[in-house]
């Protein structure tokens, strides 16, 4: 017995009897159980494709065109529906809240920039941000923009603290080593957790200078040391000529870090102490470099 796996349910190829049917109502041609191209994926249709319509119809699954285009409808929905709710993870949450706070980081500059420009008709005080707004947010005329920018402001901190505690959560290596901040826009600067785990070291060092990068490849500046790494402590903290090779120890633990996490490891105890160890060598190193020979 030859039997396909359709849309509407399973059939037998030979005698075009329906076996088992995925709609709840076929009177109504609605559509119970989404149809699976993963199911039928194992029980591929024979070559020439058989007409499913035709084999609908005369299972008497469906009376006429109209119904079995509105149930074929109803499946198309129901699948897309399902396949949406399935990319409605928490990691794609936290890439869609890294980029509003971005957004409303760049809005605030905006809102802070003209509120400066306006407060300088009237005095020649030079304040900026926060403290600015604070102070105009009762005035008559810039009342309304002060408020709107603090209102603006808060609500990026509220959102900052919900990406913490959800990149802790999805990517506890990752946040321990890089810190929470950091390790969210790596994350989101890398497409997702399973993109940056497949990633080299070499790679999430420079990630965030790729135009200067770029111009190194093109011959028109040297290589870059880092990127957005350069944010944490190991490698802001180190002296110029070290930030190198602070940058290269510290992305390749957060390579580690990457993979552990995409994994579903626990949180690790030594890669912290790693790093720690690896930064205090290439300071010994540049220390005994210094010293003069002796005589």
């Amino acid at each position: 017995m030859m039997q396909i796996h359709a849309w509407f349910g399973d059939l037998d190829l030979a005698t075009g009897a329906l076996l088992r049917s995925s709609c709840s109502q076929p009177a109504q041609g609605e559509a119970g159980e989404a149809f699976s191209p993963d199911h039928a994926a194992g029980t591929p249709y024979p070559i020439p494709q058989p007409d499913l319509r035709a084999l609908a119809l005369k299972s008497g699954l469906f009376s006429s065109d109209e119904q079995y285009n509105a149930g074929l409808r109803e499946a198309a929905i129901a699948l897309v529906n399902s396949r949406l709710l399935a990319g409605a993870t928490a990691e794609q949450d936290l890439l869609f809240a890294v980029q509003a706070i971005d957004d409303m980081a760049q809005a605030l500059n905006l809102l802070e920039e003209r509120l400066y420009e306006w407060s300088r008709l009237h005095s020649q005080k030079i304040v900026h941000g926060r403290d600015l707004a604070e102070g105009l947010v009762r005035d008559g005329n810039m009342g309304t923009l002060a408020r709107a920018a603090l209102d603006l402001r808060s609500s990026r901190r509220g959102l900052e603290e919900e990406v913490i505690l959800a990149v802790q959560s999805l990517a506890p290596n990752l946040s321990s080593l890089a810190g929470p901040v950091l390790a969210a826009r790596i994350i989101s600067r890398a497409g997702g957790l399973s993109n940056l785990a497949r990633m080299p070291s070499s790679r999430i060092q420079v990630m965030g200078a790729e135009k200067s990068l770029f111009k190194h490849l093109s011959g028109h500046a040297p290589s870059p040391k880092h990127g957005i790494i350069y944010r944490h402590p190991a490698v802001s903290g180190s002296a110029r000529r070290q930030r190198g090779k602070a940058a290269r120890a510290l992305a390749a633990k957060l390579a580690i870090a990457a993979r552990l996490d995409a994994g579903g490891c626990s949180l690790s105890s030594d890669l912290a102490g790693s790093l720690s160890s690896r930064l205090s060598a290439i300071k010994q190193r540049a220390a005994k470099a210094k010293k003069p020979a002796k005589g």
